[in-house]
């Protein structure tokens, strides 16, 4: 699948105890700061704001998300295993060069949060819904990163876009794959002969069948091609066999109606079998 990495156009830190003050052109513009250092008042958050039209690295119109990440370079962490970073929507345009704790900003929580361990190292947090909002419009593409706010230290640091060394800026990688991948029929069969669910392909350009053995024998079987009133038809070509404790993903591009799957011989037990479509 298409992998697209996404820098962010703005990211920048901001600090309570310097309530009035931008850090994007400071000394420390080269970092991205969250949580508390001193005290309770002593507040580190840090903003980013991605484009996904970039068109060096966009995703086309009618394409799936399957899933994004933030990716951020630690380079300090002041308390491993118990500091943590929150993953805020932020729903403000911002500056990166004029932004300050001061500024009002309207943010809502969204439920994603990690604790890494000792730095240094690379912080990966999934955000794949919130990418899929951003994908279909609607929302501003910003976050805001929060770290633990209490009486401890608890910052943690990562490099922003301003460190010397691009490699270890921060980005967004979005797996994406070209098309709209429809739900996800499932079923749970035993035995053979048996067949999976019969799934509409019309107007489709691919379909995709993941089948896991948890049987005790090697399940064997094939794709059945059917088209309205027509006999099902079974290819040959695509005959497969699956040790027990494994799976198999079956690709198929077929001019026809209706797909699906033929079992011929199986162990005893249940095995699975999940299906899905793709358009252009």
């Amino acid at each position: 699948m298409p992998v697209s990495f996404f820098l962010p156009v703005n990211n920048v830190y901001i600090a309570s105890a310097y309530p009035d003050q931008n850090f994007a052109n400071r000394n420390q513009g080269d970092v991205l700061f969250v949580g508390s250092f001193t005290g309770a008042g002593d507040i580190y958050r840090s903003l980013l704001e991605f484009d996904l039209s970039d068109p060096n690295h966009g995703i086309p119109p009618n394409s799936t998300i399957v899933r994004g990440e933030l990716l951020l370079s630690m380079y300090r962490n002041d308390n491993p295993g118990t500091a943590r970073v929150d993953v805020l929507i932020l729903d403000d345009v911002f500056d990166e060069r004029t932004v300050t704790f001061n500024t009002s900003l309207s943010t809502r929580p969204i439920g994603i949060s990690v604790v890494p361990q000792a730095a240094p190292d690379l912080v990966i947090i999934d955000i794949t819904d919130l990418v899929l909002a951003w994908y279909q419009g609607g929302i501003l593409k910003n976050v805001e990163l929060r770290g633990l706010e209490n009486n401890n230290n608890n910052i943690i640091g990562f490099r922003s876009t301003r460190f010397s060394n691009s490699a270890v800026w921060p980005r967004l990688r979005v797996v994406w794959s070209k098309g709209t991948v429809s739900d996800t029929l499932s079923d749970i069969l035993s035995g053979a002969p048996a067949t999976s669910t019969l799934i509409d392909i019309r107007g489709k350009e691919q379909a995709t069948f993941l089948i896991q053995n948890t049987t005790d024998g090697t399940l064997q079987g094939h794709v059945i091609l059917q088209n309205t009133g027509q006999v099902p038809v079974s290819d040959p070509s695509t005959q497969f066999s699956i040790p027990p404790g494994q799976e198999r993903v079956v690709n198929y591009i077929a001019a026809v109606d209706f797909l699906q799957l033929g079992f011929t011989a199986a162990g005893n037990g249940n095995y699975f079998v999940m299906a899905s479509t793709r358009d252009e």
